[in-house]
This record gives structure tokens, sequence and C-alpha cells, in this order.
């Protein structure tokens, strides 16, 4: 709920750290405190897959667990191989919740959304898709793929690009308005 967002900010801003779970999770407020721990500092490593890499190995994977041919199968499915890695690490709990939605749809995905948008020009079709573009390429979670098959753990792969792909159709008149 709102008050619980709103109460585990407050927690955070005197310095005190909880998430939901360990909110709920706790009967009375003495629990609460108990459970609550003091804000740390989280250190993520830094990137260590450089622009002109030619082979990704589990050293430089510091939040995955992947063997390297684990890795070799991850990176194969990318379009550009290695060279179009960014970087590979683990699913958080609630992209695990996500895939787990996901994979076990059996009518079409629940956080898949689509739009049908109108524009009234070409130049304008072109306008939009270069924004979006630029709004692709200047966010990793827009270029992030998730692999999961043949994997002990699910990783999420940041591609460095991710080419926006548009279609063009003509409807037909026969059948109606689209």
């Amino acid at each position: 709920s709102m008050l619980a967002v709103k109460l585990i900010e407050r927690m955070r801003d005197i310095g005190l750290n909880a998430d939901v779970r360990v909110l709920f999770g706790q009967p009375t407020l003495a629990s609460l405190a108990a459970a609550s721990g003091k804000t740390t500092d989280v250190q993520v490593p830094a990137c260590r897959i450089s622009a002109d890499c030619r082979l990704i190995t589990p050293d430089m994977l510091p939040l995955a667990r992947l063997t390297q041919a684990q890795i070799d199968r991850v990176v194969a499915a990318v379009p550009g191989g290695v060279s179009n890695v960014q970087d590979i690490y683990g699913l958080v709990p609630l992209q695990e919740g996500i895939l787990y939605h996901h994979l076990s749809s059996e009518e079409g995905d629940p956080y898949l959304l689509q739009a049908l948008l109108r524009v009234n020009s070409f130049e304008q079709l072109l306008d939009f898709t270069e924004a979006l573009q630029q709004v692709i390429d200047r966010h990793d979670i827009l270029r992030t793929a998730v692999a999961w098959e043949e994997l002990d753990e699910p990783v999420q792969v940041v591609w460095r690009q991710a080419r926006l792909r548009v279609e063009a159709f003509l409807p037909h008149p026969e059948q109606g308005d689209v």
C-alpha cells in the first residue's frame, strides 16, 4: 500500500533500512525496529566487460554465477555477439516474479503492453521513431534481455546497442477501421 511505501521512505530518511517484506512480516513495532538495519551504501562492482572485449569469462561477471559454457550460450543469443554485450548480472526478486508470470502465462504476456499511435505524416513517424531510439540508447533497461534457458538461474543481459524495429503495414479496406 502507499502507506507502507511512505513509512519505508521515512525510515530511510532517518537511516533505517527495511523492505516491504520486513515491514509486513513483523507483528509489532519492536520487532520491526529489531529487523530494520542501518542503511549502508551498496557498492556495485564496475562493469568489467570492455567495448573491445573478445571473450567474456566468469571472473568478469561478479553479479552472475555462470560457467564458461553458459556465458558462451548467452552471448551467442545476443545480436552482434560478444561485442554487443555491455554487462550480465542476476535478476532481483521482482524481476524473477515478472519472469515467472511471463513463463506461466497461457494467454499472452501479462506485462506486454501494446499501443496504437496515429501520425499525420511520414516525417512525424520518423521523428517519433528517432526520439524513441534515443531513449533506448540512453537507458540500459531498454536494452536489456533476460536469459533463462539452460541456466541454473536467470540473468539479464545488457546490450550495447538495440535497434528499434519498425514494421509498416497497409490495412485492407475490407477489414474496416484499424
